[in-house]
């Protein structure tokens, strides 16, 4: 067979595939699918005009040309540089793996003007930082401090802030081995249980993006009892069903679970740690072209759930890119991939051998989302790769006390959820508006 260089995708234009093509021989059958795969992979990427090009890249060379500390600063001294008050606390997973909490709270006047603990999960390869990179008066942690609430950051096993365990190594694929069901059942339930004891409140507030509304989601239907410690929870780009889902990383994850020995040197092992290579495969033209913003383009956070030119602040460009990823698993990859194939929110697939020896069932266990009766609102973005409206329509269907909100702005995108200049007025307002009405 022999191997084209390019693969015409239906929208826009074509795209090299060079980081796949040297995953199998170029006759090996697996090559022609892959093949198919990439094309697939390519059809919902979205190609920024000329003139959106020139515009990001006049604003992104200004932006480069100033050195920005906050890239290089922690959570906790980011906090400190703007004069929030920041506490550092570590919790215990059931399973041994040590989590960072970041805890702000402004002085009160007095115990009955104080108000509950909000609880912010951060997304997919993301951190507390998330929460915090766009600064005071535009990141979604500072107004709510501002706002008087105790907030806390939480922080998934494998990132930056939680790599350590009572007996495994990071550099062990050990380590490694979790997904998104072990983040929902043990270290959301740990941040939070910790949180309302050190605030010593019985309730909180629970906002999550991406992965952690997913597990959230996960959370609540495997232990109801946690319903009832939600004041509400509100759920920036929900992940659950994906079905829908334009990201063409998680297109090409999707069927490619038998091909996991094949990529292992694109994707990485236990640590999910792409390739340079496969991200500049997949970033086409934004990465390709000559916009001054290669370093956004070429991050995977971006290329797997999409760049909005429009709402890219390319002040704050270099900050953000600084910060990310803040690091995951490879299973946790693969199980949205598996929600991508399977068309269901389920747990964790490790093929029926092992899902019998797990689950007691051939097939991992779908997730009962008539048992999150917590109150729920659904932040929907039509631009979003990964939380496609249609997959959250149907989230919504089927939870109990459910708002669904559409950020009313066409080009509004996965990451601008926390990283966009108008997230303050699209979405930020609303949800403060929403704690108060509890």
């Amino acid at each position: 067979m022999k191997v084209h260089t390019d693969v015409e995708p239906s929208l826009g234009k074509s795209m090299t595939w060079r980081g796949l093509k040297k995953v199998a021989n170029p006759d090996a059958p697996v090559q022609k699918e892959l093949q198919m795969i990439f094309a697939d992979a390519q059809k919902a990427m979205k190609h920024p005009t000329a003139v959106e090009k020139a515009r990001f890249h006049e604003a992104y060379t200004i932006a480069a040309e100033k050195t920005d500390e906050d890239a290089h600063l922690n959570a906790t001294e980011m906090l400190k540089k703007y004069e929030y008050p920041v506490e550092e606390h570590t919790v215990q997973t059931d399973d041994g793996y040590f989590l960072t909490l970041f805890r702000i709270k402004k002085q009160q006047i007095s115990d009955e003007t104080a108000k509950p603990v909000v609880f912010l999960m951060h997304g997919l390869l993301g951190s507390a930082d998330d929460w915090l990179l766009m600064g005071p008066g535009k990141s979604l942690a500072y107004l709510l401090a501002d706002a008087g609430y105790d907030v806390w950051l939480g922080n998934a096993r494998g990132n930056k802030y939680s790599r350590r365990h009572a007996s495994k190594h990071p550099a062990m694929n050990d380590y490694w081995l979790f997904s998104t069901d072990q983040i929902a059942l043990h270290d959301v339930p740990a941040m939070m249980d910790y949180a309302l004891t050190t605030s010593g409140q019985e309730k909180l507030h629970y906002v999550g993006h991406a992965l952690g509304t997913t597990a959230f989601f996960a959370l609540a239907a495997s232990y109801p009892a946690y319903n009832e410690k939600i004041i509400s929870m509100h759920a920036l780009s929900p992940m659950a069903y994906m079905t829908h889902a334009r990201s063409p990383l998680m297109r090409m994850v999707a069927p490619t679970s038998y091909f996991e020995a094949r990529l292992r040197h694109l994707v990485g092992h236990g640590a999910f740690e792409p390739s340079k290579e496969l991200i500049a495969s997949i970033g086409g033209d934004m990465c390709l072209a000559e916009i001054g913003c290669k370093n956004v383009c070429s991050n995977v956070n971006f290329v797997m759930s999409g760049i909005s030119i429009e709402g890219v602040d390319a002040a704050q460009a270099a900050v953000v890119v600084a910060h990310l990823p803040a690091g995951g698993s490879i299973r946790t990859i693969k199980q949205y991939g598996q929600a991508v194939a399977s068309g269901e929110f389920r747990k964790y697939d490790y093929g029926p051998t092992v899902n019998s020896q797990v689950y007691g069932t051939v097939e991992p266990p779908k997730y009962n989302m008539s048992r999150v009766t917590a109150p729920v609102t659904l932040y929907s973005a039509a631009e979003d790769w990964l939380a496609h409206p249609a997959d959250v329509t149907r989230l919504q269907a089927e939870l109990p006390h459910s708002e669904y909100y559409e950020v009313p702005e066409p080009h509004f995108a996965h990451m601008d959820f926390q990283f966009s200049p108008q997230a303050t007025e699209l979405v930020y307002k609303k949800l403060i508006n929403s704690l108060s009405s509890y």
